[in-house]
């Protein structure tokens, strides 16, 4: 008994021994095992993490980089344009409506302004197709960048135009550096001054883009830093941080990372200025950071993911290794089983075989999760066996291709069942050639282009294909391939190259414009010093401006007579400058009001006819001058600017004065002699008639009175010499005066002196409501006397004279005067000739008068700087008007009658 179990026990102590060692093997090797697979799982992660921080990188990369030549195209068609305007902007930009650039808030053409020059630069921009752009200055410092030109992308955001960028400082240091480098450039982060107004929850870290424009050689403007192109302004594109990133790393990340981007804000700190975060709610535990380059800036992105979401991550060594170390004890406690009892093994045959079955039901877990993987990623994946049949399709893949069910056929079915074609979009694909059937012959290709197109997809997409052979480690020969769709990029490059088609097209016609313009420059050029050489060979002076006043032309005669002028030495003068140079006044005395230049007169639309100006130069030296204007229009009848003549009458002048001067003196020294001569002569006739009866002396009495007749003739015209002479030379005393008062007095003396003459018929005078006017009194009596005078004069023999003295108003501050008859008329052709000096119009028909009556009118008229005109009454007669100033507070008198109680006009 006792050796029985002495047996026993030594077959349990051997049996024991055994699977101890065959436990201690299995742990070792089952450990072994899984420090391997956690290693071999770690390098796969890492890739993973690598893989999509790279995509990730990429994605941002290859969008800003999309932008900036966008940004560089859009620029360089900008400067092709000769002129630039609003709708050729518009047309250049237009293609980037279709882009989708995500975060682009709008585009903008900007130009530099100094505090100066604001007014003309708005101006010219308004011609070129902003009819309503105002450019208010809001920088700190005399330049200025304004946006002229300004096309919206969001949706929302209006299109600013005349704002003044210099106000924040941020895409003020970004614009200055793309000038310096010429180049385009990204700012810091800042808030858009578009964005300033919106409620805070709505406001966004942004950037601004910014691309110099150059014009070709020859542009009239600012050279850039080379000299070699003139320097237009700038293209400015708002970039909104969070809309950008979101929609630029949104699709590499797969709602599986956060992604952060950070860069420099405007006070030179590093600051986040968006996030993208996954829909996960696990602990983030792996943390990369990458740089990237924009332009001349460099932005940092941080990506943060849950390991266990990468592509490998799982309990695969953790398993594996319970799995072998449950194995190696199963194997322990086989081999004691076996050493110690049938039952015993068959127990733990079944307990091993449930666990084996548990091993199978993880591994099935984590191969359903690696497929879920693959069905979540946005690129198309595809893997085919060695024949060509598919054996995966991800939900993408099929969503590119169009086709639900995948072709069984092998290689030869691919071009006919998914339609593949070339990237033109009409020649099939050759089945030898497509990416997955290289790579079943063991050659990689990488980014294929081709056009897909079935009734899945009846307009086509573009997309690319990536492809590689399966590796040995698969367990069976195949291939896989990567589907990307780049329809949208495809769409905007074929815009981009039409664009740069319609550019190249719009070069050549700028050349053969260019051509055409540099030979009309030069017969332009040609014509212009003709005409210069003309116009210095005139002993007149001559100038001209333009629409803004400021002198742009002066002959060799107008450069002597105004001292420092020479519009063609490159510094503006303003016309109001060189009259103050000149000192001129009118011949009463009265300075020259600027806006009373001739030039500046012209500029308003007005003619100007022989004004008269008394210059006084600086070396005492004194001029009269005779001055013309006319404005200058373009085709449409718009002003553009004005050209003025004058020449000197000093020397008519004086002849002028020394003769008035004589017949002053003339006819004062006469007047004495005169009166003797009339009443000796009256004494003598009257001595002849008082002889009595018989002594008549009838024919001495009629030589006396053809004597006294003459007498009263020649004192008519020494008073008409002296009224003539102090019409122009008088010193002009004007005040406020009734004229209804003047006009009464005038008429009721004319009517009384007319009253003395039995045999004439009673004269018949209407005078209306009269204004009050600021006037000399005596020049003002004097010449409502000559011209009621005149109407009572010539009248027809034996017909009542029948006359209307009435005032309307004549523009403002103006009124004129209306003395109309019924008389015998003026002559045809005789309307002007009459203001001249000893004209008489009806010498031949018997009236009395000198000629000088209505010269003297005219003058005393010009004097108060108003206009004299004669016109022929409807109904026959004469009509004489004459314009004079009004007084500060005017009104009508109430009309009242002389002699009739209607008007005769």
């Amino acid at each position: 008994m006792w050796s029985v179990v002495r047996r026993v026990g030594r077959v349990v102590s051997r049996a024991g021994v055994l699977a101890t060692l065959v436990a201690a093997l299995a742990a070792a090797v089952s450990v072994g095992a899984g420090v391997v697979l956690d290693r071999a799982q770690q390098r796969e992660m890492t890739q993973a993490l690598d893989r999509k921080v790279g995509a990730v990188a990429a994605a941002v990369t290859n969008e800003t980089g999309r932008y900036v030549d966008t940004l560089r195209t859009i620029a360089a068609a900008t400067g092709a344009f000769e002129p630039l305007t609003a709708g050729k902007f518009a047309q250049a930009i237009d293609p980037l409506r279709h882009m989708g650039l995500a975060g682009a808030t709008s585009i903008a053409f900007m130009v530099p302004a100094q505090d100066g020059d604001i007014d003309r630069v708005q101006e010219l921009w308004r011609q070129r197709g902003v009819p309503d752009l105002t450019l208010t200055p809001k920088g700190p410092g005399p330049a200025h960048i304004f946006s002229v030109f300004s096309e919206p992308f969001d949706g929302t955001t209006a299109g600013a135009r005349g704002v003044d960028v210099t106000q924040a400082a941020t895409p003020t240091r970004a614009l200055a550096e793309a000038r310096r480098s010429g180049e385009v450039t990204v700012s810091d982060t800042y808030l858009l001054i578009r964005d300033r107004d919106l409620p805070e929850h709505q406001r966004q870290k942004s950037f601004v883009l910014a691309a110099p424009v150059y014009g070709t050689p020859g542009t009239p403007r600012a050279s850039d830093p080379t000299g070699a192109r003139p320097f237009l302004g700038w293209v400015l594109m708002g970039l909104r941080g969070q809309d950008f990133m979101a929609a630029a790393v949104r699709r590499s990340t797969q709602n599986t990372a956060d992604v952060t981007l950070a860069a420099r804000d405007a006070d030179g700190t590093v600051g986040t200025v968006a996030e993208v975060r996954a829909k996960s709610d696990r602990h983030r535990t792996d943390h990369r950071a990458v740089d990237v380059d924009v332009a001349q800036a460099q932005w940092r992105l941080r990506i943060s993911v849950v390991a266990a979401d990468l592509p490998g991550a799982g309990p695969f060594p953790a398993a594996m290794t319970t799995a072998g170390l449950g194995l190696g004890g199963l194997l322990a406690a086989l081999t004691f089983v076996l050493g110690t009892g049938r039952a015993r093994a068959d127990v733990r045959v079944a307990a091993a075989t449930a666990r084996l079955r548990r091993t199978e039901a993880e591994a099935r877990e984590h191969a359903d999760l690696l497929t879920a993987v693959v069905d979540s990623v946005s690129d198309g994946v595809g893997v085919v066996d060695e024949q060509g049949r598919f054996l995966l399709h991800n939900p993408a893949a099929k969503a590119l291709l169009g086709v639900e069910e995948d072709s069984q056929e092998g290689a030869g079915s691919w071009q006919e069942h998914y339609g593949i074609f070339y990237p033109d979009g009409t020649t099939p694909f050759p089945t030898g050639e497509l990416p997955l059937a290289r790579a079943l012959g063991g050659e990689p290709s990488d980014q294929v282009p081709m056009v897909i197109r079935n009734p899945g997809n009846p307009d086509g997409i573009v997309i690319t294909v990536s492809a590689r052979p399966l590796h040995g480690s698969a367990g069976r020969p195949g291939a896989v391939a990567v589907f990307h769709d780049i329809t949208a990029r495809a769409a905007a490059d074929r815009a981009i190259a039409e664009a740069n088609t319609a550019l190249r097209d719009e070069l050549g016609l700028r050349e053969t414009a260019e051509a055409e313009l540099r030979a009309a420059r030069d017969d332009l050029a040609t014509e212009r010093a003709y005409l210069r050489q003309v116009l210095d060979a005139l002993d007149v002076s001559v100038i001209t401006c333009d629409a803004d006043g400021i002198l742009v032309h002066t002959n060799r005669a107008a450069r002597a007579a105004i001292p420092g002028v020479d519009a063609d030495a490159g510094v503006p003068l303003p016309v109001v400058e060189s009259g103050r140079r000149l000192r001129m006044t009118q011949p009463d005395g009265t300075p020259f009001a600027e806006h009373d230049l001739p030039l500046l007169v012209a500029l308003r639309g007005q003619r100007v006819d022989g004004v008269e100006a008394h210059v006084t130069h600086a070396d005492g030296h004194h001029q009269v001058a005779m001055m013309h204007a006319r404005p200058l229009r373009d085709r449409d009848g718009r002003i553009m600017g004005a050209v003025a003549s004058s020449y000197t009458i000093t020397a008519l002048r004086q002849r002028e004065a020394e003769l008035t001067a004589f017949a002053g003196i003339v006819a004062h020294d006469l007047r004495s002699p005169l009166t003797a001569i009339g009443g000796f002569t009256e004494f003598v006739r009257d001595s002849l008639a008082d002889g009595g009866p018989g002594h008549e002396h009838h024919e001495e009495r009629a030589v006396l009175d053809r004597t006294l007749a003459t007498t009263a003739r020649m004192r008519r015209l020494i008073d008409d010499l002296l009224g003539y002479a102090a019409a122009r030379d008088a010193v002009l005393d004007a005040r406020d005066l009734d004229l209804r008062a003047v006009v009464d007095d005038v008429v009721t003396e004319r009517l009384a002196a007319q009253a003395v003459d039995p045999t004439s018929p009673p004269a018949q005078i209407f005078v209306g409501a009269m204004p009050s006017v600021h006037a000399d009194p005596a020049l003002l009596r004097q010449l409502l006397d000559n011209l009621i005078g005149n109407a009572l004069k010539y009248t027809p023999p034996g017909q009542p004279a029948r006359v209307d003295v009435c005032a309307t108003p004549h523009g403002t501050g103006w009124v004129r005067v209306d003395v109309a008859d019924r008389g015998i008329g003026i002559p045809e052709g005789e309307h002007d000739a009459i203001f001249t000096g000893f004209h008489r119009a009806h010498r031949a028909a018997g009236y009395a008068g000198t000629g000088l009556g209505l010269a003297i009118c005219q003058r005393v008229v010009e004097r108060h700087g108003g206009t004299i005109a004669a016109n022929d009454n409807p109904g026959g007669g004469a009509r004489l008007s004459f314009t004079l100033p009004t007084a500060q507070s005017t009104r009508f008198h109430a009309r009242s009658r002389i002699s009739s109680d209607q008007p005769f006009g």
